[in-house]
């Protein structure tokens, strides 16, 4: 029998799955199938129990567990290092913890531990002859959401009641972001003048130092859409566009009230603070940061094949950033936008790059440079072949360092450094999908590929040092 928590885990697990264009030549993507035992058969009686959800439970590596209780027993959905998929797994409380039975892919039993410490809780195998997944293997993280239970021990303790109070995570919105990359092709003026741009909206002021006219319609025209989206629809220029600068002193107008443009931006604020805090952990490194928010893209967002296909017939002049996080899908130069904003606000130095008929995102990390690509990751479940490419690579995928424009197209006329993707050391990754991330022993391990007895070899990566 089918439960609405393997019909809930199933939506979690496809969301955001589509495919917009081919990845590199790949086995497809593991999917190893536990088939659990089924529940006992009781007499029909005059009126069906009623079912219902106990807790809903996920950590940073997307393993996913459902709960679900009709009468006395409790019933387990969940995915597991996005390899293994227990579905109607039958338990019963056992002193402090539900323990569960179910068959691997051979039909042996399989035996199962689901308990809660404090805010967190561990899913731990406790008999098994499966090798993908042996006794002992344990899967922990927060509790993310849990109903009252109809019925129960501590595991679902009532959670106290929520408030509609602003997100207080450890990453704080800043509306003033802008990567090394813009002040190194831009220059430290424009910098500056968008900084100075950014405290007159926030004060409610309509003029902010600009030191010419130059500097101010590159700013207006460039900054808010890489580094405030929600800025693009508040302000505008200038009525009299052409003479906006009178002794360094620039002016702007409002789209709607100053009072609701920072009510806006701080509103936009809180959005992007929850989107931080429910993917990265406070010291993340830039390597984990750039990692984790790529998987996020690939199960969170789709590709927007109607936009695609108006693109070629018409103009579309909403397309941003802002789009894509309000309706949580878009074209490659919105998501690639909105990859590289929400890095450079969790610290990650991080742009844009185009090339023909499409745009990516550009990092840096340890001082080398990286090319990253969440459009292609978002129609490649969990593919790591897009994830810090070399020049080389990216070439290989149909992007020469001949045709690239990084950020701007200011970059075309005017210098800036030669930049250069040369460190392979992420190389292996890119015949693989993102398997589990051990952020103690700085080690990534990835599926590789699946022989003809359906097991799968993997690659553990050792990132220590990024």
């Amino acid at each position: 029998m089918k439960r609405v928590c393997v019909w809930l885990l199933s939506a979690l697990l496809l969301l955001g799955c589509v495919k917009p264009a081919p990845a590199p030549q790949q086995s497809p993507a593991p999917a190893v199938m536990i088939e659990a035992t089924a529940a006992p058969t009781a007499e029909p009686t005059a009126a069906p129990e009623q079912e219902s959800l106990a807790g809903c439970y996920e950590n940073e590596n997307y393993d996913t567990a459902i709960l679900t209780q009709i009468g006395e027993e409790y019933y387990l959905a969940a995915s597991l290092y996005r390899l293994t998929f227990i579905e109607d797994a039958v338990g019963t409380w056992q002193g402090d913890r539900l323990v569960f039975a179910a068959a691997d892919g051979n039909g042996n039993p399989l035996k199962l531990s689901f308990f809660s410490d404090g805010d967190t809780y561990t899913l731990q195998v406790e008999e098994s002859t499966w090798e993908l997944l042996p006794a002992g293997t344990r899967v922990e993280g927060l509790i993310r959401t849990a109903e009252e239970p109809t019925a129960g021990g501590p595991l679902f303790a009532e959670e106290p009641e929520q408030t509609q109070a602003p997100v207080q995570g450890h990453y704080v919105f800043s509306p003033k972001v802008c990567s090394v990359y813009m002040q190194e092709i831009f220059g430290p003026d424009m910098c500056e003048a968008w900084f100075n741009l950014v405290d007159a909206v926030m004060a409610g002021e309509d003029t902010f130092p600009c030191k010419d006219q130059h500097t101010y319609d590159w700013v207006m025209g460039q900054f808010p859409y890489r580094c405030l989206p929600v800025l693009e629809e508040l302000i505008d220029y200038a009525e009299d566009r052409e003479h906006s600068v009178k002794d360094g002193v620039a002016s702007f107008t409002y789209l709607v009230p100053p009072k609701e443009a920072r009510q806006r931006i701080e509103a936009f604020g809180r959005d992007m603070e929850a989107i931080l805090n429910s993917v990265f952990a406070d010291d993340y490194s830039d390597f984990e940061k750039a990692l984790t928010l790529y998987i996020y893209f690939s199960n969170h967002y789709e590709y927007d094949y109607d936009a695609y296909e108006r693109m070629y017939q018409e103009v579309i002049e909403d397309l941003s950033a802002l789009r894509f996080f309000r309706e949580g899908k878009g074209v490659c130069q919105e998501i690639s936008t909105a990859y590289s904003y929400l890095l450079m606000l969790a610290g990650v130095e991080a742009t844009t790059m185009m090339g023909p008929d499409h745009q990516w995102s550009y990092v840096r990390l340890n001082g080398q440079n990286y090319h990253i690509d969440p459009t292609f990751v978002i129609s490649n479940r969990d593919s790591l072949a897009f994830f810090l490419m070399t020049d080389d690579q990216r070439a290989a995928t149909g992007y020469s360092k001949e045709d690239y424009i990084i950020t701007s197209n200011y970059a075309q006329d005017h210098p800036h450094p030669n930049y250069k993707a040369e460190d392979d050391h992420f190389a292996p990754l890119w015949s693989t999908w993102f398997g589990s991330l051990d952020r103690q022993t700085h080690t990534l391990s990835c599926p590789i590929e699946e022989n003809e007895y359906g097991e799968w070899s993997f690659l553990d990566f050792d990132y220590t040092g990024y």
